[in-house]
């Protein structure tokens, strides 16, 4: 509404800036009977409004603009089941991370085996797990809590 009657105000100073000066009948046709420039006649005050009506709808407001930086997709849960909710979930069987055990160097005091072209000692760790005896045919190993055997072909 503010918008519109700044709309009209400008209009109307420009209108009197455009005309020469001494051309008064134009501005005598805009004045009403006091001499006021304000249009004292309803059905123009009528169309007047009903133009500043419509450029008041289509002035941009924040309110319905998306938020830059909230995400296109929103990812909604699916709603659980009772047959999830009944089921304990199972977690993933820990099996030792792949690897070959070439040889063992054996003795008594200070074996050591050859795994993945490393010489490792007992105490030592090679891909996460921790050596923690070497015997003549076989290395074991301890491996998130679970123990673990390679032993020579």
């Amino acid at each position: 509404m503010i918008l519109g009657g700044l709309v009209l105000v400008l209009s109307v100073v420009v209108l009197i800036r455009m005309m020469p000066a001494g051309d008064s009948t134009a501005l005598a046709a805009m004045s009403g009977p006091d001499g006021s420039i304000i249009d004292r006649d309803p059905q123009h005050l009528a169309s007047v409004a009903k133009i500043a009506r419509a450029r008041m709808r289509k002035m941009y407001t924040g309110d319905d603009a998306r938020d830059p930086f909230e995400p296109l997709v929103r990812l909604t849960s699916r709603p659980s089941t009772p047959e999830r909710e009944q089921k304990p979930a199972t977690p993933a069987p820990v099996t030792l991370p792949y690897m070959t055990l070439y040889g063992i160097i054996w003795d008594p005091e200070t074996p050591i085996a050859m795994i993945d072209g490393i010489d490792v000692h007992v105490g030592d760790r090679i891909k996460g797990a921790r050596v923690v005896g070497i015997r003549i045919d076989r290395v074991m190993f301890e491996y998130r809590e679970k123990q673990f055997e390679l032993t020579v072909d």
